[in-house]
């Protein structure tokens, strides 16, 4: 299990690391196509590079288990506020598991590069569900396995855990037991890298 230690060590490179995957963050916000302010739960924010992306005004939960990626995440809301990009932002550090937001309390989650890092991503998916509003959108981003997987691809996942995630995670599986329909899935970097947009179809009782 990667320690939150060792993100707060990752934390010095990371934004530059996730440079190269900034043409593919732009696009799935393109699809999302977000516009009016929103309830935005950012579960595993790390340095909260989705920020610029988030319709001004929204109210957002970002929770992340790494001091260092969180101050950087402040360092960017700073610079966004500087720039007339307003957001409600609470930082939080803790699991993204546990988000201690109220049921059915939010318009939007985002799960992006998250359920491959945490050693919980069906209690991830769950928290996901529990905490979105009727009709609300969830937005996961990270590289899943296909349905068969290669000796390439496990012999690879052996050094990618010891780094802080893995390459076998299959996303249809975290799927199955929630009532949420795929509006959205895409294929990404050659197939290494997929894009869903969901939505939750439940009403609530009152």
């Amino acid at each position: 299990m990667v320690t939150a230690k060792r993100w707060d060590c990752y934390a010095r490179f990371y934004n530059l690391l996730l440079k190269t995957a900034a043409s593919q963050r732009e696009q799935l916000f393109r699809r999302l196509a977000l516009s009016e302010p929103l309830t935005v739960y950012v579960a595993g924010c790390g340095s909260s590079l989705d920020l610029p992306y988030l319709p001004a005004q929204s109210a957002v939960l970002a929770v992340d288990f790494s001091a260092q990626m969180l101050k950087q995440s402040a360092d960017l809301q700073r610079q966004l506020q500087a720039q007339g990009h307003e957001l409600a932002l609470t930082l939080r550090q803790g699991r993204a598991e546990q988000s201690g937001l109220a049921e059915h309390s939010v318009d939007l989650v985002l799960l992006h590069l998250i359920l491959a890092v945490t050693d919980q991503p069906q209690a991830l998916m769950e928290e996901a569900v529990r905490v979105l509003k009727p009709g609300g959108v969830i937005s996961i981003w990270d590289k899943f396995a296909p349905q068969r997987i290669g000796w390439l691809r496990r012999t690879a996942d052996y050094l990618s855990r010891k780094l802080g995630t893995t390459l076998l995670l299959q996303i249809d599986p975290l799927l199955q037991p929630h009532s949420l329909a795929i509006m959205q899935r895409h294929t990404m970097l050659y197939g290494q890298m997929q894009h869903l947009i969901l939505s939750s179809n439940i009403s609530v009782k009152r």
